[in-house]
């Protein structure tokens, strides 16, 4: 239904493409446009793809300023400060994006040309928005948070609708932050057999063990709050990580992909090398051409060519090439046929 691989402003997603990492500053620059750049900064040096800002005005989202208005009125980000934003980004070689709270900001992010767009957790069962964000075109990535599984299913629908199959889903736990026992990571192997598309982890926890598990569950594109101080005043610092933290988070993540490794159970090079393991060697140095006798052949370690599992097999193959005395034999040595 979905594209297992995608790409994000030229940088593949999913598959087995490195961790695409999205480091959230959502309102932690505290409403100054110097801070914004410095965590902008910080994020490039972290070894990040992204960083991410939350884009919405709160006179829309609360028109008759009661509830949250006061607290979503004091964390706003100018959105004439996006393009400014975006420029800077780009400098510093990261991708920017926003999670979008309405048409209205949808357009804004629309005008920068954003790589892709992220749906927050609180809108993904907003059908009718998730309608107008899939329209772009642009990939969407889907915070799962607050959702089932229909939500999900729903919402991925909505999208295919419009002819948009470039979709990333994240695990996520709209909490913060997020305790081990609630993470659910193992939600990350249901969405990626439901839906074949690349599948990631929103991390509202306090570390980066849940991260590094997500990566062998099969996660490719991690989502993490950062500040540049935790101690600040503020809906989000709390639970961020510092500077120095989100380094070692992003180098982590990609540590841990790196040992995935391939899924073909073979020995390591070395392992052939100094391995306990018996191997066919020639007890003489023969001449291409030559048929190979038992006499010829010489059992012992390590079985850096064939293992002795062969010693039958070879006896009566012709070389197709000179071997000295001692040297292992290969399976390119040799031949079956006549002379």
């Amino acid at each position: 239904m979905l594209k297992n691989e995608l790409l994000i402003g030229g940088t593949p997603v999913g598959g087995n493409a490195k961790p695409y990492v999205i480091a959230e500053i959502g309102s932690n620059f505290d409403k100054s446009l110097d801070k914004a750049r410095k965590l902008i900064d910080v994020a490039a040096e972290s070894g990040a793809n992204a960083v991410k800002f939350q884009l919405f005005c709160a006179d829309v989202l609360y028109p008759n300023r009661d509830g949250l208005y006061d607290i979503f009125k004091s964390i706003e980000l100018d959105a004439d400060w996006v393009p400014l934003l975006d420029e800077y980004t780009r400098k510093a070689g990261l991708h920017f994006m926003a999670s979008a709270f309405d048409l209205q900001s949808v357009s804004v992010l629309e005008a920068v040309k954003i790589p892709a767009h992220k749906v927050a957790s609180s809108e993904t069962a907003n059908l009718q928005f998730l309608h107008h964000v899939a329209s772009t075109g642009k990939p969407v990535i889907i915070s799962t948070g607050m959702c089932d599984m229909v939500d999900v299913e729903e919402a991925v629908n909505i999208c295919v609708g419009v002819g948009n199959k470039d979709i990333v889903l994240l695990q996520c736990g709209a909490m913060y932050p997020l305790p081990n026992e609630l993470v659910n990571l193992r939600v990350i192997q249901s969405l990626a057999e439901r839906f074949k598309c690349p599948v990631g982890f929103s991390d509202h926890t306090l570390g980066q063990v849940a991260a590094i598990a997500a990566v062998g569950l099969g996660a490719t594109v991690f989502e993490k709050h950062f500040t540049l101080d935790r101690k600040a005043e503020g809906p989000d610092h709390f639970y961020a990580l510092e500077p120095g933290e989100l380094k070692a988070y992003v180098s982590a993540i990609h540590e841990a992909h790196e040992a995935l490794g391939s899924a073909n159970k073979e020995m390591l090079p070395k392992e052939r090398e100094l391995g306990r393991r018996d191997g066919i060697y020639l007890a003489r140095a023969m001449a291409k051409g030559e048929t190979i006798t038992q006499a010829d052949v010489l059992i012992r370690r390590p079985a850096v060519g064939l293992r002795a599992r062969y010693a039958a097999t070879v006896v009566g193959a012709v070389l197709t090439r000179a071997v000295d005395k001692d040297q292992p034999l290969t399976w390119d040595v040799i031949s079956f046929g006549s002379k």
